[in-house]
């Protein structure tokens, strides 16, 4: 289903050809048409053989929420953690384990973004309704609005990579407040990049 959205990213009114989802899974066509014939009968696809297929609005919903978490899970990966690895593969094993309550709370820490890190969208085709207790902990970047103040809770890079913040003297279990340039912390205010605003998790005061 991630292989047929991408197709219908590319073009929404194409027909996606056997052959075309046999090639860019790197399966025989034999096996392109089992798979497609299953998803036909689940009625996520509209297929016509010889012909080609279609999503149906019940497979775009379907393909979309799984396109969506595989998203959200490299913003997590790149954005927030910092991962340097295939981070493609690791979101393929970890859109596997999601629920709606966990795709939904990591939708809300990340701030709902629009994008992946390689300028993606993230799919929106119906959203989520599920009841969620009140976050605890937000992402300074993207959710902590100019003024709001919180205490550090965790920082996600290597201990390598923190001697900005040392010179800062951040460190978890400060109090932060958010600026327009930043952050505010002891009292002064510094610039701070919007990437490592993303790796900076918050516990906001309420």
């Amino acid at each position: 289903m991630e292989t047929l959205f991408e197709f219908w990213e590319s073009d929404n009114n194409a027909i996606i050809k056997t052959g075309q989802v046999a090639e860019s899974m790197d399966v025989s066509p034999a096996s392109a048409t089992e798979m497609i014939q299953r998803l036909a009968g689940k009625e996520w696809i509209d297929y016509q053989p010889y012909k080609g297929l279609r999503l149906t609005e019940k497979g775009l919903e379907k393909g979309g929420r799984i396109k969506k978490r595989h998203r959200l899970a490299e913003c997590l990966l790149i954005d927030v953690l910092g991962y340097t690895g295939d981070a493609h593969e690791a979101a393929c094993m970890l859109e596997h384990a999601f629920t709606d309550e966990l795709e939904e709370s990591l939708d809300i820490l990340l701030g709902r973004p629009t994008h992946d890190p390689t300028g993606r969208l993230i799919p929106r085709i119906s959203e989520l309704k599920v009841d969620l207790e009140p976050t605890k902990l937000i992402l300074l970047a993207h959710s902590m609005e100019v003024g709001q103040r919180g205490k550090l809770f965790s920082i996600a890079m290597l201990e390598d990579d923190r001697n900005l913040l040392d010179s800062m003297g951040l460190s978890p279990g400060n109090d932060v407040q958010r600026t327009e340039q930043g952050i505010e912390v002891n009292g002064i205010e510094h610039m701070v990049d919007d990437a490592l605003l993303k790796r900076l998790l918050i516990k906001p005061e309420h």
